[in-house]
């Protein structure tokens, strides 16, 4: 079995801009496939998508086709200048929870907020990072830590299979990374509960220098 067939496919998130203004129509890319390697856009029949402003009120949100058909968008309208936490869920067959911060404004810095809803994948702080800053993450089901999580992590521009990097998810469910290379990166999290296969992704968009 080579090393690609053993990773789950999953949904995950890219911004299509990495940072956007105040009133702004804001597209996010909704992804399908392995490791960050697009294999179509997927069957969105049971997917929905919604935002969570800066405040933390939940806002509309609608997934449409892109027009080559390679992927959906993710699209809303942002009003206050911060971080909206932008999510796809999927129910059917497997549970999927994707997830990415989109700040609006120009150097915009925060916290991840926990929305306690399915497998979540929660950054500590988020900001602009570059190569050699480090990440804490902290993986959840439910809004409670998730012990001992395999959460694999890799960037779009990896030119191996599979995911570059895996660590393991200490008693309070955080583990902490340092990026080592440019690119948008992917964290995912596998795990079964239930006798359910349920996955949950975080892009880090823009690590650059």
């Amino acid at each position: 079995m080579t090393e690609k067939s053993t990773v789950r496919q999953a949904i995950w998130l890219e911004p299509t801009h990495l940072h956007f203004h105040h009133g702004d129509n804001i597209e996010v890319k909704v992804l399908w496939g392995r490791a960050m390697q697009n294999e179509g856009a997927g069957d969105s029949t049971s997917w929905k998508g919604y935002v969570v402003d800066p405040s933390g009120a939940r806002i509309q949100a609608q997934i449409t086709s892109a027009l080559d058909g390679l992927y959906y968008l993710l699209v809303f309208n942002c009003g206050h200048e911060g971080l909206y936490t932008a999510q796809v869920e999927s129910g059917i067959p497997s549970g999927q929870w994707a997830r990415v911060l989109v700040p609006v404004g120009h150097h915009v810095h925060g916290h991840g907020a926990a929305i306690n809803r399915g497998l979540e994948i929660v950054p500590d702080t988020y900001g602009e990072f570059n190569p050699g800053d480090t990440i804490v993450l902290t993986v959840l089901n439910n809004g409670i830590p998730l012990a001992g999580a395999r959460v694999q992590a890799t960037y779009h521009l990896y030119e191996g299979t599979g995911f570059a990097h895996s660590l393991i998810a200490d008693e309070h469910g955080k583990v902490q990374f340092i990026f080592d290379s440019m690119g948008h990166w992917l964290f995912q999290v596998d795990s079964t509960i239930d006798n359910r296969d349920i996955t949950a992704t975080l892009v880090i968009p823009g690590v650059r220098r």
